[in-house]
């Protein structure tokens, strides 16, 4: 049995419509391979490539974390935050100050600052939490975006610091 016209004629329109749509979301010469992007073929890098870090103890009483921003992304400066805790103890937020940052003009959070290529946070720890020698724990919050358009969701990292 044949199809009539009149649903020929419908699943050519949705797949017309399908096909529309899907010009819509997809540039063109988007690489069907696995690993390729929805953002013209271009590959952005994963997180903790673009924004890796690492971090030192430089004293009894003080942490710091080291970054290093690949080449096209940046780090919002008021995106950044770090609380610490020792298993079944005291926790809580950490005060940091942030070097100058360059001013940017971004397309998602408007007039921000940001930091490119590296950047360095020193915490001070609180004198509750350097008694003793447990472990502590940093909570730390974050978010970048690249320059050719994609901007990060929030991250959190665990940082446990051993003593």
């Amino acid at each position: 049995m044949q199809p009539s016209s009149s649903s020929v004629i419908r699943t050519r329109r949705q797949a017309l419509l399908a096909g529309c749509f899907l010009a819509l979301i997809l540039p063109a010469g988007l690489d069907a391979q696995p690993g390729s992007s929805l953002f013209g073929g271009s590959r952005f890098l994963p997180v903790d490539q673009a924004f890796s870090y690492y971090t030192s103890l430089d004293s009894d009483s003080q942490v710091s974390i080291h970054w290093t921003i690949a080449p096209g992304y940046y780090l919002y400066a008021d995106k950044f935050s770090v609380s610490v805790s020792r298993p079944e103890s005291e926790s809580g937020e950490l005060a940091f100050e942030l070097p100058a940052g360059v001013a940017h003009h971004d397309e998602y959070f408007g007039d921000v600052t940001v930091f490119y290529d590296s950047l360095r946070i020193s915490l001070q720890l609180p004198q509750a939490l350097t008694a003793g020698t447990e472990d502590i724990v940093l909570q730390l919050d974050y978010q970048g975006c690249a320059e050719a358009g994609l901007c990060y969701p929030p991250e959190s990292r665990q940082i446990p610091i051993y003593r």
